[in-house]
């Protein structure tokens, strides 16, 4: 009887045993694998940013009407293309500097870079912009075009101070000013609606996201920072800026005219049709996009500290690493896409309200770019090959192309899901080209 009742203990022993020994395996493969260490700790942090996004979205559109989030989505898409060549790309130098003291007068000049460029956009916004506002369709910013120039520089300032966190890997603090960016945002949206803000709520809130965080990253570097600038070599700061003189040269414009071509639709459609369109999309893109942007962000982060790392050493790794990321990524995001893209028309109203039914029917001609989009945006480094020149005849090439597909559009009076079809077609195909110049920029790199 004794041993008869002893077996279920025994069962229950070797199963928590089992599942001990399976624990301490997985967690051994993530500390020994780097980029799946990275992803891991970004992936969580973005994760809940995601969640706590979703979350509040709901409330979000409950609170502003379509026409006002198409507003707050063309601000955002013009201070997307104004981030580009807020620091001339000089702050993506610094992850590949040969070392601290070089990474750090990089990040000098690219804050100097900075100040002077939102000192100009400040002066521009405010001599012209009623006139540049009636062409890129922000009317509704007046008169307080300025604050494009402050989401220039707080937006920026965080971007860049991330950079320099990447460099020695500090992903648990880029992870912690992820998530008080997320909460922040939202929730300075939902209060500013409240108070009937109107698109200024959701810019404003969008500015306090942005900016939030950039004081966790700079506490340490800054004061070091300021103690050096008065120290400062003028002649290694040029020699620095000539010595990586192709990301202002080719990465620069090839990163400002992919901007434009990503930020195209949002302009486009408010030149089209209206507001309200521009909101629809806005809404539908963001959400079709939410499985896969759970990690994208942070493969990107991840991918990019492994790749740098291992393009200073000129390991042979890196383009095993290129492939079978990729491979990973797609095996990942197809699924989620595709299922999202045909149970969205049905869940939309019922989660965003009656007045985002429409939205839902622009996810699925969105589905299969944004998995393109995942796969390659997340590991597409030509600039760190040295094939800066790739990367901007094939932005040139894809944005020529979009802005074509737009004008095609307009010229045959197409519908708005027909319109984004075209545009979600042409990326598609752009995108699988810049799969095949990584591959063989790599092996040009390696000499393989």
């Amino acid at each position: 009887m004794s041993r008869e009742s002893d077996y279920p203990e025994k069962i229950i022993i070797r199963l928590k045993t089992y599942v001990n020994s399976l624990r301490i395996k997985l967690v051994s493969r993530f500390l020994k694998d780097p980029l799946l260490k990275g992803i891991l700790i970004l992936g969580s942090g973005t994760a809940i940013s995601q969640i706590l996004g979703i979350i509040f979205v709901p409330v979000i559109t409950r609170i502003y009407s379509p026409a006002i989030y198409g507003t707050g989505a063309i601000f955002t898409s013009l201070l997307q293309i104004l981030l580009v060549v807020a620091t001339m790309r000089y702050e993506t130098s610094i992850l590949i500097a040969e070392s601290d003291d070089d990474a750090e007068y990089l990040l000098i000049l690219s804050l100097l870079i900075l100040s002077i460029l939102t000192i100009i956009l400040f002066v521009i916004l405010v001599l012209w912009g009623n006139y540049l506002a009636r062409i890129f369709q922000f009317e509704f910013l007046a008169p307080n075009y300025w604050l494009l120039s402050v989401g220039l520089l707080g937006g920026s300032l965080y971007l860049t101070l991330k950079s320099w966190a990447l460099r020695p890997k500090e992903y648990v603090l880029i992870t912690q000013t992820g998530i008080i960016q997320s909460i922040t945002g939202s929730v300075s949206k939902i209060i500013l609606g409240i108070l009937s803000f109107g698109s200024f709520g959701l810019i404003i809130g969008d500015i306090i996201g942005r900016t939030m965080g950039f004081g966790s990253l700079g506490k340490k570097i800054l004061p070091k920072i300021w103690h050096t600038i008065h120290d400062l070599d003028v002649h290694k700061l040029r020699s620095l800026a000539y010595k990586y003189w192709k990301f202002p040269i080719f990465s620069l414009p090839a990163s400002l005219i992919n901007g434009i071509a990503l930020q195209v639709p949002t302009l486009f459609l408010a030149f089209m049709f209206n507001y309200q369109i521009v909101g629809l999309y806005a809404l539908s893109y963001s959400i079709s996009s939410l499985p896969i942007s759970f990690i994208s962000t942070s493969i990107d982060q991840a991918f990019t500290a492994e790749s740098s790392d291992l393009f200073r050493q000129k390991s042979n790794e890196i383009l095993t690493l290129y492939i079978d990321t990729t491979k990973k990524l797609f095996m990942f995001s197809a699924p989620l896409v595709f299922i999202g893209a045909i149970i969205s028309p049905v869940l939309f109203p019922i989660i965003f309200g009656r007045a985002w039914k429409d939205a839902g029917l622009f996810v699925f001609p969105l589905s299969i770019f944004l998995i393109a989009q995942f796969v390659v945006s997340s590991t597409d480094r030509l600039d760190f090959y040295g094939f800066n020149h790739w990367e901007l005849v094939w932005n040139i090439c894809r944005t020529l192309l979009v802005l074509g597909g737009f004008c095609v559009a307009y010229l045959l009076k197409l519908s708005p899901v027909i319109t984004i079809l075209i545009f979600s077609s042409i990326m598609t195909v752009m995108y699988v080209i810049c799969y095949i110049l990584n591959i063989k920029a790599i092996k040009l790199c390696l000499k393989i």
